[in-house]
C-alpha cells in the first residue's frame, strides 16, 4: 500500500509540555520512520525543533473562542500544496471543526482524536454553549473518532452514538528512560532541609497543576493519613493555576515540612523521582489518559488513583495499584495510609506488575494501530 499523506492538525504542540503534545510527537515522529509524509499545522510562534518531519504554525486568533473554525484557512492553504489524504486532528475546537467543514469541500477524510479537555463534563467549552455546539458538530461529522480511553469513549459516544465508528487507541510509552538508573537531582525545594536525604521515603505528584488533577484532595488526604504513614514526605512536580492553592492547604493544614514544591521537571531529575518514590498520586476528577500514569508504571511504582475510566486499562485495584473515587478524601487518605506500609515483597510484586502492564502500551504497537486506522479511512473515502 502506498504511503499515506497525513495532516496532523493541532492547536497544541512543542515545546510546550503535555500529554497532547507529547503524543502527537510521538506520533509524527513513527509515522515518518515507517516510511509516510506527515506535515504538523499546529498554533504558535515557529521554534526550531529537532524532528525529521516538517511543522508549520499559524498564528493565534483574537478572540479565539468566536467562531474558531477561522483557522480552515490554513488548513485550506496547507492541503492546497501538499494534497493530504487524511487529516488526524486533535481536539473538536478549533481544530476539529475546520476539518470537518473542509472535508465536506475536499473529500479527505478526517480522524478526530480527543485528549480529553474538549470533551470533559467540567470543562471550558461546555460553559460556552455556541462553543461546545462546534465541539459536538466535530465529532458528529467526523469520519472515525479515536478514544483514547474507556472514559472518553463514553464522553464521544454521547455526541456521536454507537453506529458510527469510534477506534480504541491508547496512549503509548517509550519504557526504556524510565528504567534505566537516574542519578539524584543536584538541585532540590527550599522547604526540603539541608540534612534530609532525598530518598527519605516519599509519595509522588506529578503533572500540570490544574484542577482535573485532584492535587488538592492528594494534600488534604495526606494531612489526614494514618500514624503508619506519618513518616512519608510528598513531593510535588509541576506548574500551572492551582500552585498558589495547594501551598494555601499545605499551610492551612500545618504539613509545610513534609510537602516540597519542585515546579517543572523534565529528563534525568523527574525520572530519578519517579523511580524513587513509594507510589504516584493520581485522585484526577477529569483524565485522558495519563502519560504520567505510563511513566510511573514503567519506573516500577504502583498509583493511587481515581476510578475515572481513563486509568481502567491501566491500573488494577490491588495488583498494580488502587482506586479510590474522585473527591473521596477519607479513601484516599486510607489508601495512602495502606500503600506506606507495604512489605518488601509486597512492594516488588507490585512493581513487576506495573512493568508488566506497560508492556502493551509500546509505542511502535500504537503507531501501526494508528497507521491501519488511517489506511483504512483513506481506503473507504477513495472505494
Amino acid at each position: 500500500m502506498k504511503p499515506l499523506r497525513i495532516c496532523y492538525f493541532s492547536p497544541v504542540f512543542l515545546p510546550d509540555v503535555g500529554g497532547a503534545e507529547y503524543v502527537t510527537a510521538e506520533l509524527a515522529r513513527g509515522f515518518h520512520h515507517a516510511g509516510h509524509h506527515v506535515h504538523v499545522l499546529t498554533r504558535g510562534k515557529p521554534v526550531p525543533l529537532n524532528e525529521p518531519y516538517r511543522v508549520t504554525w499559524y498564528p493565534k486568533m483574537r478572540w479565539p473562542h468566536w467562531r474558531p473554525e477561522r483557522v480552515i484557512k490554513h488548513l485550506r492553504q496547507l492541503h492546497a500544496q501538499e494534497a493530504f489524504d487524511v487529516f488526524l486532528v486533535n481536539y473538536g475546537r478549533p481544530t476539529g471543526i475546520a476539518a470537518v467543514r473542509l472535508s465536506a469541500q475536499t473529500g479527505i477524510p478526517t480522524v478526530l482524536v480527543s485528549h480529553g479537555g474538549d470533551l470533559y463534563r467540567d470543562g471550558e467549552d461546555r460553559r460556552r454553549p455556541h462553543v461546545f455546539a462546534r465541539t459536538q458538530e466535530a465529532y458528529q461529522r467526523a469520519d472515525t473518532c479515536v478514544a483514547i480511553s474507556p472514559y472518553l469513549r463514553t464522553l464521544i459516544q454521547e455526541i456521536r452514538g454507537d453506529t458510527l465508528p469510534t477506534a480504541d487507541i491508547p496512549n503509548g510509552i517509550h519504557a526504556d528512560p524510565f528504567t534505566q538508573p537516574a542519578t539524584q537531582p543536584t538541585q532540590r525545594p527550599e522547604s526540603l532541609p539541608k540534612n534530609m536525604a532525598l530518598t527519605t521515603p516519599f509519595a509522588l505528584c506529578l503533572g500540570n497543576l490544574t484542577r482535573y488533577k485532584g492535587f488538592d484532595d492528594a494534600i488534604k488526604a495526606f494531612a489526614q493519613r494514618g500514624p503508619a504513614a506519618q513518616h512519608l514526605h510528598l513531593h510535588v512536580v509541576g506548574t500551572g493555576e492551582m500552585k498558589t492553592q495547594l501551598n494555601a492547604l499545605v499551610a492551612q493544614h500545618k504539613i509545610k515540612d513534609r510537602v516540597h514544591f519542585w515546579g517543572r521537571l523534565t529528563g534525568n531529575d523527574k525520572h530519578w523521582l519517579m523511580q524513587h518514590c513509594q507510589f504516584g498520586l493520581m485522585p484526577s476528577t477529569e483524565e485522558g489518559h495519563p502519560i504520567v500514569g505510563l511513566e510511573l508504571l514503567a519506573a516500577g511504582r504502583p498509583l493511587i488513583c481515581s476510578t475515572n475510566g481513563a486509568f481502567d486499562a491501566l491500573v488494577e485495584h490491588g495488583v498494580n495499584g488502587w482506586r479510590v473515587p474522585a473527591r473521596d478524601v477519607d479513601s484516599l487518605a486510607q489508601a495512602i495510609t495502606h500503600a506506606a506500609q507495604l512489605t518488601h515483597t509486597q512492594s516488588k510484586s507490585m512493581s513487576v506488575a506495573c512493568q508488566t502492564k506497560v508492556k502493551t502500551f509500546a509505542w511502535p504497537h500504537i503507531v501501526q494501530r494508528y497507521l491501519d486506522l488511517l489506511q483504512q479511512v483513506v481506503s473507504k473515502s477513495t472505494s
